[in-house]
């Protein structure tokens, strides 16, 4: 027998995970993600706002900085907007093919952020979310929390610094908290808070006693291996100095929020460039070091200068594309 939704009807399975800043949705998403690849299920990543052209369009201006003259009103709408473009775009198409749909925020963000944090009417907000949600929910809502506001804010702004959202400071981001904890105590069948104060990998298994139970009724699915979760909490490498886009350029092409994803999306606008600079500045002194080295003839000297100054062009523009890009996988509400 054919497993069919019984919050939105479909084939597929929708999973959403939510919380404010800093509190590790990224990490669970993309762990969940690679489990359930290599189970060979369809898996689509994506973060709210975003996912569509229109979407990151949309969350290239809910976040920038700049637009701090934007008023509250105006914001739930282009959240509730980029949201009906994702739900009509990918969402319904992949749950009605029988994928698993896991992304950063959706709805109750939302509530969360401009109805407890901003103080528009929340009956509003949930109305505005009907809309634009087509009668699409999710079967199951992993709300990641840590001890303290200031916590998360601190994880959350201290590599690329802080967006729009971020900038609304403490108080803002304390009603946001309280009002997620509110949420959760409304929607207890849909709605699970997991703690990820501690290991990644304990957070991770909680996230799977919560989901786990949908996924195999719905594809068998078996849970994690013990080596699946020992590579969460592994350190990752940092690039060395001089070392390209990396991290940097991840974050900035592409996850998501209500006002931020991790997914190595979150600076569209390009206005962090990536680690490569330094390093292609210390190439070009040991190049010309080499040239002083050298007794060729001038022409083999120009020529290499041209060469230098060819490939450092391209890596310029190389870099200026790859912060260009917004990448569709994930998704801020």
């Amino acid at each position: 027998m054919t497993w069919v939704s019984s919050a939105h009807g479909l084939p597929g399975v929708f999973i959403s995970f939510e919380g404010g800043e800093g509190v590790g949705k990224t990490t669970q998403i993309r762990f969940m993600e690679s489990v359930l690849k290599k189970a060979g299920l369809d898996v689509v990543r994506l973060r709210e706002p975003g996912g569509t052209t229109v979407g990151e369009s949309l969350r290239s201006i809910v976040l920038d900085a700049k637009n701090d003259m934007l008023d509250d009103r105006a914001e739930l709408y282009i959240y509730e907007a980029a949201r009906a473009q994702i739900v009509a775009e990918v969402i319904r198409p992949a749950l009605e093919r029988g994928a698993v749909v896991l992304c950063d925020r959706f709805v109750d963000s939302t509530v969360a952020y401009q109805g407890y944090g901003r103080g528009l009417d929340p009956a509003f907000v949930r109305q505005a979310n009907e809309f634009a949600c087509q009668g699409i929910l999710p079967d199951v809502t992993v709300l990641l929390t840590v001890d303290s506001t200031a916590m998360g804010l601190r994880r959350a702004t201290r590599r690329l610094g802080a967006d729009r959202l971020e900038l609304a400071g403490t108080e803002f981001h304390q009603r946001v908290n309280e009002g997620f904890k509110q949420i959760a105590a409304d929607h207890p069948e849909r709605i699970h808070v997991v703690t990820s104060t501690s290991t990644k990998s304990a957070a991770a298994r909680a996230v799977w006693d919560v989901v786990g139970g949908v996924l195999r009724d719905a594809f068998g699915v078996e849970p994690p291996t013990e080596a699946d979760y020992a590579r969460l909490d592994k350190p990752r490498r940092r690039p060395g100095r001089g070392g390209g886009s990396g991290s940097r350029g991840g974050r900035q092409g592409g996850g998501n929020r209500h006002g931020v994803s991790r997914d190595g999306q979150r600076r569209e606008g390009g206005q962090r460039r990536d680690g490569g600079s330094k390093g292609e500045r210390q190439g070009e002194r040991g190049s010309r070091g080499d040239q002083r080295n050298n007794a060729g003839a001038r022409g083999r000297r120009d020529s290499h200068l041209r060469g230098s100054h060819g490939g450092a062009q391209r890596s310029a523009n190389e870099r200026s594309n790859g912060q260009g890009a917004a990448g569709a996988e994930g998704a801020r509400s």
